[in-house]
């Protein structure tokens, strides 16, 4: 119904003002077409004095819901995989696949694009379908899955879609003519076809005298209408020449359809090994099976020469691709990553976070940004929306000079470029103390009464040796005692040897033989090369290895008996936990403005008065942002009504002193407001 707007409808004006913010927060989860849709509507119905009040809202809320709906992205990584051994998944040394063309299409809008792989799109919630684009040549196959797949994106974690493929051509294999020839085919070789199950026409076992007559023949005789077990035969016997020779290899991967389905295998490509010893099973088995024409066929293509899956990708190429009605896909999402920053305790030195680590948090680290130059300081754990670029981490040093890196250095760039978080896992050890003892414990009392005599049996089977370099054995406590105070590290052997037998009394008398110790200077002994942890054990292994031969490298000696001396004095243990950490106060500065782009919540930055800033709420839901909105409409909609009422005024005395002009000599005759034309109730 269409009717003309009244001065009374303004109030109507403003109770839509009143709703605006209602519409367009609801819009926050909804597609950005929608959010956009649902306000023009409201700007075109609101009349004219009334609308800046309206355009002024739709800056505040409607522009925030587009940018929020438009920030449920997710992440579709869209690759090619030449999948040499046919299995359908990719593997060690197997390569993807660049610019082959792919196009995708959203289920819920039809829109689609062409696209080449290696290539991560960011896209929509939603659903998708991914068709590979056939080339031009027909010698390239799937060896998984079908030509169009269906995705859906729901969350910020990438989608994998890989499509596995090879391409097929000549391998090596010999044509029959050329087992014809004598000089070829030799009588060791007639020998190995004899003892195959293979047939003649007359399904009777067939012998092959020579090449050039018995073997020509029996060949030249088989046709694809002959008995299937005959027809069989000859191809088994052919490639079965081929391997005998070496031009070809049972590990070599043929398509062999007809085989693959016999087999159950996951592809259409099977080795030749396998087709092979299929042939002869069932050859043996019966020479009626209604499954040898099928292996025949697959047998007879490669000793053809054809359907070899080569060793890398062939040659492709595509007819021009029908972009008609084509929207590109990608980048229709805000352009935001995610950084999770972590730090755990590695009891293990291994530079991993395994089962059973603890995470240390409160952490200092530093980010910076590449492509602004800022800085600024969090603690761990932290989550970061951050815009798509690369950034700095690094760790902060602790005031403590105990604490150690045992996983990415000490500063690590990170690139985001996806909306799927990327981690970034520091792993650190701690040393101290534990519970060993040094000599002057093990030789006087309390300790020496507690040296017993398995004591004195595992110190004499540890190959120490005296001044002299003589062996030192079968000792009573008093001698041990004795043979303690003479060492000096002046006599490496000897030095070596009474610093290696305090220290297994310590692990017999408590410390974990596998502890952990700090030892750079001969961590690389044990083929360690970072992080410079070596198993307590492994020191005393090497160190018994070395007295055996105590004249031989002696300057090795006395730097593994420096590192038994300082775990005796009770130094360089790995800890069972944390160690205390206290950090330097940072000032940090604005890291590319401190709202996430995309919705999500980042940490409070570390400031000198804020250096325990509360890291709750870093999950980044965009719940947190979107109540923020809601929690500011009522204000913002007070604003609103304000405008609206003031306008309506406004209007009143417009039309009160407006005076229509009767005279054609007179200027103008006033022409109607914009709100008193015909609008559509």
């Amino acid at each position: 119904m269409w009717m003309r707007s009244r001065p009374a409808n303004h109030f109507f004006a403003a109770a839509k003002l009143l709703l605006f913010p209602a519409f367009c927060s609801v819009s926050l989860h909804r597609k950005a077409s929608l959010a956009l849709i649902r306000c023009l509507k409201l700007l075109i119905r609101v009349p004219s004095m009334a609308r800046f009040a309206l355009i002024a809202a739709l800056a505040l809320f409607c522009v925030p819901a587009i940018v929020l709906a438009d920030g449920t992205c997710g992440c579709l990584h869209v690759k090619k995989l030449y999948d040499l051994n046919g299995n359908g998944i990719q593997d060690a040394g197997e390569v993807l696949i660049s610019d082959w063309r792919f196009k995708v299409r959203n289920v819920n809008t039809n829109a689609f694009f062409f696209y080449n792989t290696t290539q991560t799109l960011l896209l929509p919630y939603g659903t998708y379908e991914v068709c590979d684009q056939a080339p031009t040549t027909n010698n390239w196959w799937l060896t998984a899955g079908t030509l169009c797949k269906t995705y859906v994106l729901s969350s910020a974690t990438c989608v994998d879609a890989t499509t596995p493929c090879v391409c097929t051509g000549q391998g090596h294999s010999q044509l029959s003519a050329a087992w014809w020839n004598p000089a070829l085919t030799t009588p060791a070789d007639l020998s190995a076809l004899a003892a195959l199950p293979i047939v003649d026409a007359s399904l009777a076992h067939f012998t092959p005298t020579d090449a050039a007559t018995s073997l020509k023949n029996w060949y030249k005789g088989a046709t694809t209408a002959s008995p299937p077990a005959y027809y069989l035969s000859v191809n088994l016997a052919l490639a079965k020449l081929n391997l005998l020779h070496g031009f070809t290899s049972a590990s070599t991967l043929v398509k062999a359809p007809r085989v693959a389905t016999i087999l159950g295998a996951p592809s259409n490509y099977v080795t030749l090994g396998d087709l092979v010893a299929l042939a002869v099973a069932r050859l043996t088995a019966s020479t009626s099976d209604p499954d040898l024409s099928n292996i025949a066929t697959d047998l007879h293509n490669v000793n053809t020469n054809e359907g070899f899956v080569q060793a890398s990708p062939c040659p492709f190429a595509f007819q021009p691709a029908n972009t008609v009605g084509a929207t590109d896909l990608n980048g229709q999402c805000c352009q935001q990553g995610c950084l999770k920053v972590a730090k755990t305790y590695d009891l293990n030195a291994n530079g991993q976070t395994d089962v059973g680590e603890p995470d240390i948090n409160g952490w200092k680290f530093k980010v910076t940004s590449f492509q602004t130059g800022n800085t600024a300081y969090y603690q761990t754990p932290s989550t970061l929306y951050l815009p798509f670029g690369t950034y700095e981490v690094c760790d902060v040093l602790p005031q403590q000079y105990n604490w150690w890196l045992t996983g990415r250095p000490l500063c690590q760039n990170y690139t985001l470029s996806t909306t799927e978080c990327v981690v970034s896992t520091a792993t650190c050890l701690c040393t101290g103390a534990s519970t060993a003892q040094a000599g002057g414990y093990w030789t006087k009392q309390p300790g020496l009464a507690t040296i017993d005599a398995g004591d004195l049996a595992a110190l004499s089977a540890s190959n120490l040796v005296k001044a002299d370099l003589s062996p030192f054995t079968g000792f009573t406590a008093a001698q041990f005692v004795t043979w303690h105070n003479a060492a000096a590290s002046t006599n490496a052997p000897y030095w070596l040897s009474d610093v290696l037998a305090l220290s297994i009394l310590n692990v017999r008398h408590g410390i974990n033989p596998d502890i952990l110790i700090k030892a750079p200077t001969i961590a690389p002994l044990f083929g360690i090369t970072e992080h410079f942890f070596v198993k307590l054990s492994a020191i005393h292994t090497r160190a018994k290895q070395m007295l055996l031969t105590p004249t031989i490298d002696q300057a090795t000696m006395l730097i593994i008996a420096q590192v038994l001396k300082d775990t005796n004095a009770n130094q360089n243990f790995a800890q069972d936990g944390p160690c205390v950490a206290t950090f330097p106060t940072v000032v940090s500065g604005n890291l590319n403005g401190l709202q996430p782009p995309c919705g999500g919540s980042n940490p409070s930055l570390l400031v000198a008065s804020g250096d325990n800033a509360d890291l709750a709420g870093t999950n980044g839901a965009f719940a947190n942002v979107n109540s923020a909105y809601l929690g500011g409409a009522i204000g913002v909609a007070v604003v609103a009504v304000v405008a609206a009422v003031a306008a309506f005024f406004i209007v009143r005395k417009v039309r009160a002193g407006r005076t229509l002009k009767t005279s054609r000599s007179d200027a103008a005759v006033a022409m109607p407001e914009m709100d008193d034309v015909a609008v559509a109730n």
